[in-house]
């Protein structure tokens, strides 16, 4: 799939506004808590479609009651056991890049995904957000504000990260 500017403006924009809110810590693949890859059903032009879990775990950088170790090259993130987001709380995901050439995977969210995100994220200013696609950490952004407009971003490297995230969100990456 590709975004067309026309159709990405908009969506950018608002994204850079929600982007205020986040802050990123340096990204790598990491390993991380439930979930396991599922085949999708269902015809294929050139190679079998896999649709993995995707959630969005609430985190924090100290141990605690019920969390899940995930080990990262920067030391230890800690996932609370339920996502606060899944992949039914998702409507759209896009590679996005900015003018000063960071590389971002919007999300656009449900009405309900939005308002659970925006409570959650308001009650937790300072913690983190895990984004788990199957078994893999993927980013795991600083809340710095309250994430209430319906969108989410996580930066990654590069626009083929981007890119590759997205259509693996949306299901419809080769594998």
């Amino acid at each position: 799939m590709h975004v067309t500017t026309r159709f990405s403006a908009p969506f950018l924009l608002v994204f850079l506004l929600a982007l205020a809110g986040c802050q990123n810590l340096p990204s790598a693949s990491r390993t991380a808590p439930p979930g396991t890859p599922q085949t999708a059903s269902g015809p294929t032009a050139d190679a079998t479609r896999i649709v993995q879990p995707v959630a969005i775990y609430l985190a924090q950088s100290a141990p605690g009651d019920q969390l899940v170790a995930v080990p990262v090259p920067e030391g230890t993130v800690y996932l609370h056991a339920r996502p606060i987001l899944a992949r039914e709380d998702l409507t759209e995901a896009a590679a996005l890049s900015d003018r000063q050439g960071g590389h971002f995977v919007g999300l656009r969210l449900t009405p309900a995904g939005a308002e659970r995100l925006g409570s959650v994220s308001r009650q937790n200013i300072g913690g983190l957000l895990a984004l788990v696609i199957g078994r893999e950490l993927v980013a795991a952004p600083r809340i710095s504000g309250t994430l209430d407009r319906g969108i989410l971003a996580f930066e990654v490297p590069s626009a083929e990260v981007a890119a590759d995230l997205a259509a693996r969100i949306r299901g419809d990456a080769p594998q």
